[in-house]
C-alpha cells in the first residue's frame, strides 16, 4: 500500500527551504513518538501491538453475528464509530448484515426511524464508548435494551449485545453482570485514533470485510514511518500544511471526486479538528465532495480569501466503469463525450479543478493511492494519524487531548440534571 504525495500545486506557496527545515523538525517528532516512553498513555496506536488486539475472538463472535443477524447497530459517536462507517459505506456491495448507527445523533426523528426499521429483524448491537459517560451512546443503549427486552431473552440478549469500552469501566461493570462480551477500548488509544483497535476491527469483522488486508495497509504505513519516517507523506504533509499554516493558511479542505471517500472525509474532520483546535491555535478543517460541491462551493474556493489549502484525495483505479456511448438521434451537443469512460472525465475534471484553484492562489496538496479497498484505507488511516500528530506538535498543541469538547458536556449535564462527581 503507497499513499503518493504531491505538492507540485502547492509549490508556488511553499518556499524550498524553509519547506525542508520543516520537514527535518517533523521528521524528529515522527522518531520522537516511536522512540519516547509513553507516560501520558496517549500513543498506544503508534504501533499495531497494544490496538489491534483480541482478533481471535471477535473473528469467532463476528462469524456467528455475519451467519444471525440481519441488523447490526453500532451504537457510537464520533471516535467510537467514525473509522468503522469510513470503510463500511466505501463498500456498499459487501457481505454481512446492514449496518445501522445510533448514539450519534439526539433527534427523535431519527431514533424512532432506526427504531421502527429493527422490527421483525434479528438484531444485534456493539455499544461502543471510551469511558461510557456520553450522551449519545447512553441514552440509546438504553433504549435499545428496553427494545431488545420486548423481544429476547436474557439468555438471548446476552449472545446479541456487544460491548466494547475501557476495562473497569461502568460498561465493563455492566458486561461481567449480564454476560456480554466485552471488547477493550485500549486505555492508551484515543477514540480518534481508533482505527486499529477493537472499536473499528469488530464492525468491519461483522461487515464481512478483509481485515488482514486493512491492518496489512496500516502496517506498512507503520514500517515506513518507523524505518524511512523522511520518504513518508505522513511527515512530508505534516511539514507542508503546518509550514502553509504560518503563512497565514488557517483553513484546509478535504475534498474527492470520489463519494466513497464521503465517510473518510468526516473521519479526517474530527481527527484534525479535535487534534488541532487548541490555545486558539490550528488549522480549521472541512471537507468537500466533488463535483457535486463545486457548483455550491467552488466559486469561494476560487476566488474567495486565499486562506485555504485544499487537499486532493483520490484513488488510480476505481475498479468500475461507465462508459458514454454515441446518441446521435438526440443531438444534445455532448457528442464530445462519445465513447468516453467516467473514469476519464473524473480524472479531467479533477486535474483541471487543481490547476484553476492552484492558479487562483490556492495551495493544492494531492493524495492518491491505488486503488479503494480494505488496504488502501488501512494505510490511509495510519498515514494521517501519524500526519495530524507530527502537524499538531509542529504548531505548538498537544494533538491527544480535548479539553474543549468537555467544556460543552459539563454544561450540558448540568442542564439536563446528572448529579455531580
Amino acid at each position: 500500500m503507497e499513499v503518493q504525495l504531491n505538492l507540485d500545486y502547492a509549490a508556488s506557496c511553499l518556499n524550498p527551504s524553509e519547506l525542508e527545515e520543516q520537514q527535518k523538525a517533523a521528521v524528529n517528532i515522527c522518531k520522537s513518538i516511536f522512540e519516547k516512553e509513553d507516560k501520558d498513555r496517549v500513543l498506544g496506536w503508534r504501533t499495531l501491538e497494544e490496538s489491534a488486539v483480541m482478533l481471535d475472538i471477535m473473528e469467532q463472535k463476528a462469524k456467528k453475528v455475519r451467519m444471525d443477524a440481519d441488523i447490526f447497530v453500532i451504537v457510537g459517536v464520533g471516535g467510537s464509530n467514525q473509522a468503522a462507517r469510513a470503510v463500511i459505506e466505501a463498500f456498499p456491495d459487501r457481505k454481512g448484515p446492514e449496518i445501522v448507527y445510533l448514539g450519534n445523533t439526539l433527534s427523535p426523528h431519527y431514533i424512532s426511524q432506526m427504531l421502527k426499521k429493527l422490527e421483525g429483524k434479528s438484531v444485534y448491537i456493539n455499544v461502543i464508548a471510551k469511558n461510557f459517560e456520553t450522551l449519545g451512546p447512553g441514552s440509546h443503549f438504553r433504549i435499545l435494551r428496553q427494545w431488545m427486552r420486548e423481544r429476547y431473552t436474557k439468555e438471548e440478549m446476552a449472545e446479541r449485545i456487544i460491548l466494547t469500552g475501557t476495562a473497569g469501566s461502568r460498561l465493563d461493570e455492566i458486561a461481567k453482570e449480564n454476560g456480554y462480551l466485552f471488547l477493550p477500548f485500549p486505555e492508551a488509544v484515543g477514540g480518534r485514533y481508533s482505527a486499529f483497535t477493537p472499536v473499528a476491527l469488530f464492525p468491519l469483522l461483522v461487515s464481512g470485510l478483509d481485515v488482514d488486508a486493512y491492518l496489512r495497509g496500516a502496517e506498512d504505513a507503520v514500517t515506513l514511518c518507523r524505518e524511512r519516517p523522511e520518504e513518508s507523506p505522513s511527515v512530508r504533509y505534516a511539514a507542508a500544511r503546518s509550514l502553509l499554516y504560518k503563512k497565514g493558511y488557517d483553513i484546509e479542505m478535504l475534498v474527492s471526486f470520489e463519494p466513497q471517500f464521503y465517510y473518510f472525509e468526516k473521519w479526517w474532520w474530527q481527527l484534525f479538528g479535535e487534534s488541532e483546535g487548541k490555545d486558539k491555535k490550528g488549522i480549521y478543517p472541512s471537507m468537500a465532495v466533488y463535483s457535486e460541491d463545486l457548483h455550491s462551493i467552488g466559486q469561494y474556493v476560487q476566488d474567495g480569501r486565499r486562506n485555504l489549502i485544499e487537499t486532493f484525495l483520490s484513488a488510480e483505479d476505481p475498479k468500475a466503469s461507465a462508459v458514454i456511448l454515441p446518441d446521435p438521434e438526440f443531438g444534445d451537443r455532448f457528442d464530445y463525450l462519445d465513447n468516453m469512460d467516467f473514469d476519464t472525465i473524473n480524472k479531467i475534471a479533477e486535474k483541471a479543478t487543481m490547476e484553476a484553484h492552484a492558479d487562483g492562489g490556492v495551495p493544492c496538496v494531492g493524495m492518491k493511492v491505488k486503488e479503494i479497498s480494505e488496504e488502501t484505507f488501512g494505510g490511509l488511516f495510519y498515514t494521517f494519524m501519524m500526519a495530524c500528530a507530527c502537524s499538531g506538535i509542529l504548531t505548538g498543541v498537544n494533538p491527544f487531548d480535548q479539553e474543549g469538547v468537555e467544556a460543552y458536556k459539563r454544561s450540558m449535564f448540568q442542564a439536563l440534571g446528572k448529579p455531580q462527581k
